[in-house]
């Protein structure tokens, strides 16, 4: 799994295509009884997507800028006086910040996606090479990019697009999570410098002042594109409206034009995360490891220095059960799609979250670390159960609201 510029891109042209269709019957099995349908009308669907809003996204983020400054402040006393210690509140901080990003994953549309701010966070695999580079030159002018996010050819990358793309593979949470963690262990301040192989490379007393100046560059810019982020959905969106004004008015300047659109989009995103987590997060270092490829199958899983994997793509089922809840405490919203569909349809609504909770399980099932099981029978199951959920969402779900 790459995320980067081009995953990012391609995610929202789907949401575009998505939305031209809305009033497309998907259903590939249109001889399947849907059973009784909920209402669709704005007047009984608004409520449902300010709740979604209100309750989940919202305050998704609001978490993400608390917990981002959290490790901000942490890699700041790092930077300050690096020490084992400081490490050790590094990687609490940055484990405690992984959570709500993770948990956001079921809603990568509108500004985390057209501002590229996702891939900026969220970029794998990472530039081990341009990472060394960067801090022995303490150049911190490559982790940055400008011009318009969307000039990308996804059939032909441009110039522009790839400078983005390699920008973004040196800054973000992994980065922060490579100078941070060794082996699923936080990093000590060693006593020697390990050979030149950037993936080997150690913190020394020589180094540390360089590589505490480098995770607070990280630090500072993840800190701001998550506070971009929330301010885009509660403030002002290109300088205009706030992202959530826009999205609750559905009136077309969003291209939302109904309150049934909104939920199509909310459900493409949930199947557009479950598709990644069991075919590019899971999926990609299993293809890779039986082709023969070891080491390559070793870097596409994300998160493995921390070995924090298995945790990850469980919270990211984690944001698809919160976006149909309505809520993030694991108890139903009245105000939510699952109550409306609970409500007219329980059969529905039971194998909505038996589809969730399949793939949640089957997740956690896998043995950890995932680095170290990549080719185990249990991961194997976890991609079908993500397939099972991702097909369930998009061919089941959302043409049952479109009846």
């Amino acid at each position: 799994m790459k995320k980067n510029l081009m995953y990012a891109a391609l995610l929202s042209v789907g949401a575009a295509l998505s939305l031209t269709a809305c009033g497309d019957d998907n259903n590939d099995n249109p001889s399947e009884n849907w059973g009784e349908a909920i209402e669709t009308t704005d007047e009984a669907l608004d409520p449902v997507v300010r709740s979604y809003v209100e309750n989940v996204v919202v305050p998704t983020y609001t978490d993400l800028v608390a917990k981002n400054q959290a490790l901000y402040d942490a890699v700041n006393e790092f930077a300050a006086a690096p020490s084992d210690a400081a490490f050790d509140k590094c990687a609490d901080a940055w484990m405690e910040a992984r959570e709500p990003w993770e948990t956001s994953e079921a809603f990568l549309f509108g500004p985390v996606a057209d501002k590229g701010l996702d891939p900026n966070m969220d970029s794998w695999p990472l530039d081990q090479d341009g990472i060394v580079k960067i801090m022995n030159s303490q150049d911190y002018a490559a982790l940055d990019w400008d011009g318009d996010f969307e000039e990308l050819d996804e059939d032909s990358p441009t110039e522009h697009a790839t400078a983005i793309a390699d920008a973004q593979a040196l800054r973000g949470f992994h980065t922060l999570e490579f100078l941070i963690f060794k082996n699923g262990q936080a990093r000590k301040i060693e006593l020697e410098a390990a050979d030149d192989d950037p993936a080997e490379i150690n913190c020394t007393a020589e180094n540390a002042a360089k590589w505490g100046a480098y995770m607070k560059a990280v630090a500072q810019r993840l800190l701001s594109d998550s506070k971009t982020l929330l301010n885009d959905w509660t403030v002002s969106y290109n300088g205009g409206d706030s992202y959530k004004v826009l999205f609750l008015a559905h009136d077309g300047r969003s291209g939302y034009q109904s309150a049934l659109n909104c939920l199509e989009q909310i459900i493409d995103g949930c199947a557009d995360i479950a598709n990644e987590v069991g075919s590019a997060k899971i999926g990609d270092p299993y293809n890779l490891f039986l082709a023969g490829k070891e080491t390559e199958a070793l870097y596409a899983v994300e998160s493995w220095y921390s070995w924090h994997s298995i945790d990850d793509y469980s919270n990211n089922i984690v944001s698809i059960r919160n976006a149909y809840y309505g809520s993030r405490d694991g108890k139903i919203n009245a105000n939510s799609l699952a109550a409306k569909i609970q409500a007219v349809n329980p059969t529905m609504h039971q194998r909505v979250v038996a589809a969730i909770n399949n793939a949640y399980n089957a997740i956690q099932d896998i043995p950890a670390p995932l680095r170290n099981n990549i080719k185990n029978a249990k991961t194997v199951a976890a991609m079908e159960a993500c397939a099972d959920l991702e097909d369930f969402l998009s061919k089941t779900l959302k043409p049952y609201l479109q009846q």
